[in-house]
């Protein structure tokens, strides 16, 4: 009798730990479903599920849109979808504060988790596992956002942005030639772009960039920066910005205040100039 309960406690424990499905949205806690709001500093979230599109497999993205308080039902207004780095969330332009600052000038963020962008429990967007998680994947996912942003009553399909740090800037180089009609400008931050493989994929966007890289990182060599300048982008009006001084390292803005304002200026400059124009 012993070895029967054995076996069944076992069993019972195995299907817990072994044989679970991926989290399903349904499932989350009440502040990552869809609708839900939380208040910011001068704005607010709205946690905004992308569902159903063929650019991705239909795969679910996690997200949430910021918007100004100053925010008018019925207007439209400028999005800037940020592009998280390798094991980065939605978070990682949400708690340095980058929303918030466009928030404050009247423009709407959306932050995301790439599928499989990160490592469980910190992704939200479950239908891929970390290690399936490649270019390929993200710039579908990518390709998804930048159809369902656009679709948003709110949104001024006109000025659509898209701005990325490290493997997020990667991304956002590889999706921007497919989207030349889409999308107003892409702003790269300390973008890995440090291999002529990916300078090769990334060529055709015809619109301005903006690049930001500090001259200290050590992770990616700013000179990738200048060399998508020189290579990728040299038929526009686009511009790199390099940040000097020991602080000006990899992931910048997300441990040095200083180095982040004059980023987040420049970026905002970058955005203003190209809304004039349109």
């Amino acid at each position: 009798m012993k070895k029967k309960w054995t076996i069944f406690i076992f069993a019972c424990i195995f299907s817990i730990f072994f044989l679970q499905k991926p989290v399903q949205a349904e499932e989350l806690s009440p502040e990552y479903q869809e609708g839900y709001v939380q208040k910011g500093d001068g704005c607010y979230y709205v946690v905004s599920w992308c569902k159903g599109y063929e650019e991705n497999d239909n795969r679910s993205i996690y997200g949430e849109f910021c918007f100004p308080d100053s925010y008018q039902e019925g207007e439209t207004y400028p999005v800037v979808i940020f592009c998280h780095q390798n094991m980065g969330s939605h978070k990682s332009f949400k708690n340095p504060g980058w929303l918030q600052d466009l928030a404050a000038q009247g423009y709407i963020g959306y932050c995301f988790d790439f599928s499989g962008g990160t490592e469980a429990p910190n992704c939200l967007s479950t239908d891929l596992d970390y290690e399936e998680s490649t270019d390929e994947t993200q710039v579908a996912d990518l390709n998804a956002l930048i159809s369902f942003v656009k679709g948003q009553p709110f949104c001024d399909s006109e000025n659509i942005y898209l701005l990325g740090g490290s493997r997020g800037g990667r991304d956002v180089a590889l999706a921007a030639p497919s989207h030349n009609e889409d999308i107003a400008g892409i702003i790269l931050l300390y973008a890995a772009l440090a291999d002529e493989t990916l300078m090769e994929k990334s060529t055709g966007y015809t619109g301005d960039a903006l690049l930001i890289h500090g001259l200290n990182d050590q992770a990616v060599p700013y000179t990738a920066s200048i060399e998508a300048l020189e290579t990728l982008y040299n038929e526009s009006n686009s511009e790199l910005l390099l940040l000097s001084g020991k602080k000006a390292v990899h992931s910048f803005d997300g441990v040095q205040p200083d180095l982040k304002a004059i980023a987040v200026d420049k970026v905002l400059e970058f955005l203003d100039r190209h809304i004039e124009l349109s």
